[in-house]
């Protein structure tokens, strides 16, 4: 699993059953929890309403322009030991500018120029699709308009037990922001990620010490109050999580201009340095992981150039 995403994923089923003690506080656990003030702000300010020129043609090349839509995972929260759960946006593997993460738009940056400010974060701790769907109506409306905009997307909606109903329901939510942004900006270009890393070598990542705070009950709890693992509930939740992720990759590959990682996020090994003090989201090193592996997968699918 991982420090952001299928970490959190697990955090938020635990939480809802009662079964975890770490991690249920953070802004990210589950879909109803509440926005920061400051993911608030960032959606008020940034959704200005202007409307920018619209060309109808793909773009090409390196983009002008980007925008993050999605989770916790992609806002830096407590990414900084010394500021625990503030969000730290500048920390943000896809629109951070800390040099030590070397985020996506910082690597798109030393291609072009052109795109340096314009890199809009507008990702919610504790975004489900439904509210990442409003975050893309706000990403429509950006001036200049984003060429790429960047969705990291599932773990809060993850439900456990889940059933095929439930796959579909996320699937048709997803392909509903993704064509809505594709018919939004014309232009641009959209890159889907799977779930980062996997439950058994996150559990291994933790600590003996972690690994009992995680421990709970229940359906997908994966470690047991003891610290030990669950085999039976190991195999659940990734077959849950990886219905999630097909849901989302036939979602995207039905609208044109819209890319998956292929698996790319869901194939790291997890370590204990990308995971911060509350189990649940990336730390620096795990938003550079998070970078590079991003970055790497939209060069080999065609989201940017080789």
């Amino acid at each position: 699993m991982q420090a952001v995403t299928l970490v959190r994923a697990a955090a938020a089923l635990a939480c809802a059953a009662g079964a975890v003690a770490a991690g249920c506080g953070s802004a990210d656990d589950s879909a109803t929890a509440k926005t920061s003030a400051g993911s608030a702000s960032a959606i008020v300010t940034i959704g200005s309403g202007r409307e920018a020129t619209r060309i109808a043609a793909p773009s090409r090349g390196w983009p002008n322009a980007m925008a993050i839509i999605g989770h916790s995972g992609s806002t830096g929260e407590d990414s900084d030991p010394a500021q625990p759960h503030v969000e730290i946006r500048a920390n943000s593997w896809a629109t951070g500018t800390n040099p030590a993460v070397n985020s996506v738009y910082q690597r798109i940056l030393a291609h072009n120029p052109a795109i340096r400010g314009h890199n809009v974060n507008l990702a919610q701790g504790g975004a489900n699709i439904h509210r990442i769907a409003e975050q893309a109506r706000h990403a429509v409306r950006l001036n200049p308009s984003p060429d790429l905009v960047l969705i990291q997307a599932i773990d809060n909606d993850i439900v456990c037990p889940a059933t095929k109903s439930d796959f579909t329901a996320f699937e048709r939510s997803m392909r509903s922001v993704i064509r809505g942004l594709s018919r939004g900006l014309p232009r641009s270009k959209v890159f889907v990620t799977s779930q980062f890393g996997s439950v058994p070598t996150y559990a291994r990542a933790l600590t003996p010490t972690q690994r009992k705070a995680f421990g709970g009950t229940g359906p997908c709890a994966f470690l047991d109050p003891a610290g030990r693992l669950v085999p039976k509930e190991v195999d659940r939740l990734e077959r849950i999580i990886h219905g999630y992720e097909a849901a989302a990759r036939a979602a995207c590959r039905a609208v044109a201009r819209c890319f998956d990682d292929r698996g790319a996020f869901g194939r790291v090994v997890d370590r204990n340095a990308y995971i911060t003090e509350d189990l649940n989201h990336f730390s620096v090193k795990g938003h550079a992981k998070a970078a590079a592996v991003a970055f790497a997968a939209m060069r080999r699918v065609g989201a940017l150039p080789r």
